[in-house]
């Protein structure tokens, strides 16, 4: 049982790799978050560096999210799954959560950090590849709908756990997303996402 209390603490570390800041600091010196937004992500990085160097930090904030979770699913958890395949994913999503928190918040940052879209991708690789794809054509519709970016990136997400659900609840017979397990990790994320957020919420209520 121990496993489901290592497997965030996994991907908390992981996941808490602060490679906008590291790749920012080597390029020009600077602080990352002392620019821009201040947050510590691949979006701040172009207003600093530049596209190449925001499109490698977000593949290497992608690739944290999905080692967290290949790590714990394949070399972790596979010890306490005892023949379910159900538990090893759990543990896996728990490890996806804990990524996806590491990155919003941390601990070498002062808890600063990114909004975690890139992380969420990469652990969906694993536990939920469908999902990838939902997300990516749901943000695509929300922002032609929605103005704000972190707002369609959670509708984006809450979409996935959605459907992640239906699937969950219908047993939809041999696809790869209707384990319950599936299901917890679409509404961490979103729990967590949401809690990140409330600053951005209460900015667009002052209109800010």
């Amino acid at each position: 049982m121990y496993q489901y209390f290592i497997a965030p603490i996994i991907g908390y570390l992981l996941g808490s790799l602060p490679f906008a800041w590291i790749i920012v600091k080597l390029v020009t010196g600077k602080d990352v978050r002392e620019e821009g937004s201040g947050s510590v992500s691949s979006r701040n990085t172009i207003r600093t560096v530049g596209y190449f160097w925001a499109m490698l930090t977000s593949f290497l904030d992608n690739t944290k999210g999905f080692l967290a979770v290949f790590i714990t699913r394949f070399y972790f958890a596979p010890t306490v799954a005892m023949g379910s395949d159900d538990l090893s994913i759990l543990c896996a999503a728990l490890a996806g959560i804990g990524a996806f928190a590491g990155h919003l918040w941390m601990p070498w940052m002062k808890f600063k950090g990114g909004k975690g879209f890139a992380v969420l991708l990469g652990s969906m690789i694993v536990i939920n590849p469908y999902g990838n794809l939902v997300w990516v054509l749901s943000i695509l519709l929300f922002l032609v709908i929605i103005r704000y970016s972190y707002l369609a990136g959670l509708s984006a997400t809450i979409s996935v756990a959605l459907l992640g659900t239906f699937f969950y609840i219908f047993t939809v017979p041999n696809l790869y997303w209707s384990s319950w397990a599936v299901m917890v990790h679409g509404w961490g994320i979103v729990f967590i996402l949401a809690l990140r957020l409330i600053p951005d919420f209460k900015a667009m209520r002052r209109g800010d």
